[in-house]
């Protein structure tokens, strides 16, 4: 061999290792087998060439439905999964890695002669991961006091409706959400699938939720006049991967039924229109979810920390419809919080002059 050909070859070489640093050939090259599982939580179409898009049976990937994982485009941050979808022909199928999220192996099967690649680790402060659902390490159950709700937001649709004969007129506490948390995010954990928040709750697209649970949904959350069920479904609703739509609000709905059927709708009757103390409030939590439940609450209250508005309710991060919310709350992680004042007043159905 001449050295000008040795020369050129070394000079081949060293050029197609800088373009191979910097992803050129990824595509072509950069394949990884991995051991692990998708959880899908979009509609996504399943390709058989991920280059040229091609999808002859229109395989798609089912939300909530789980892939085995049989390899990744890149060794770091990849944009494609290889999922083995059991009922398309063929069925190993290219899929986007925003479909879902995935759990991978830390290692991955080696190549003679090849060091194993293993997938780079994100860590845990990864702003991504406060869009990513799946992700929860808590849930919160959060009540709003509607009567106080409404002194400060008179314009909504369901406070000017009026409360003859409605749930919160028993002394119920209201729905306002069930939101996946995440702690490293604080309060930022949310629209997992919502590129396009909306300041007007009715602008996001009618949700598919079946007209029984929709009927139940409207009984325990006045604010489906104004729309809110859209809003806590398209911010917290799609980072959870468990439930589809009628199922999340399902869970929330007994949820909520559960916590005012414990006796603090009794209490709350009661005490309609007279100032409480926090203690007092909190000894009743107790004996409704059971001794400690305390810890695992946060009280929301206006006018200087004088009118209670709001009660967060601790849980864990796996919850299975129909479960006992004491059950659920002693597993929770204690993380009490209280913006009311040592006495407060519990505002009586109507508005206040």
């Amino acid at each position: 061999m001449t050295l000008e050909l040795r020369m050129w070859i070394a000079s081949a070489f060293r050029a197609a290792s800088v373009l191979f640093a910097l992803g050129a050939f990824d595509a072509a090259w950069a394949s990884v087998p991995v051991e692990g599982t998708l959880h899908a939580t979009k509609d996504c179409e399943a390709f058989v060439s991920k280059k040229k898009k091609s999808n002859p049976d229109k395989a798609r990937l089912e939300p909530g439905d789980a892939y085995v994982i049989l390899e990744q485009n890149r060794p770091n941050q990849p944009q494609w999964f290889r999922v083995r979808v059991d009922e398309a022909n063929p069925p190993e199928r290219w899929v986007e890695a925003s479909c879902g999220t995935q759990t991978l192996s830390t290692a991955v099967e080696e190549e003679p002669g090849q060091p194993t690649p293993k997938p780079r680790p994100i860590s845990s402060n990864d702003p991504r991961l406060c869009n990513t659902a799946g992700l929860q390490d808590s849930f919160k159950l959060a009540l709003s006091w509607q009567p106080a709700f409404c002194e400060g937001h008179r314009s909504k649709t369901e406070c000017s409706a009026g409360f003859d004969n409605s749930f919160q007129s028993a002394g119920n506490f209201t729905l306002h959400g069930l939101w996946p948390n995440r702690q490293s995010c604080g309060i930022r954990y949310g629209d997992c699938d919502n590129p396009n928040p909306q300041r007007d709750f009715c602008s996001y697209p009618k949700l598919s939720i079946s007209p029984e649970v929709m009927k139940q949904l409207s009984a325990v959350m006045p604010g489906t006049a104004s729309c809110l069920e859209r809003h806590e479904w398209f911010k917290h609703g799609t980072c959870q991967v468990d439930w589809n739509v009628s199922e999340y609000f399902e869970v929330a709905i007994n949820l909520v039924r559960q916590f005012n059927d414990s006796g603090m709708n009794k209490f709350m009757t009661e005490n309609m229109g007279k100032e409480v103390s926090r203690e007092d409030f909190l000894r009743q939590v107790d004996a409704a979810l059971g001794a400690g439940a305390r810890e695992r609450v946060e009280l929301g209250c206006a006018r200087g920390g004088k009118l209670l508005t709001d009660v967060f309710i601790n849980l864990p991060a796996n919850v299975e419809p129909g479960e006992s919310l004491a059950e659920l709350v002693k597993m929770a992680p204690p993380d009490f919080n209280s913006r009311c004042g040592a006495r407060f007043t519990i505002d009586a159905v109507g508005f206040s002059r």
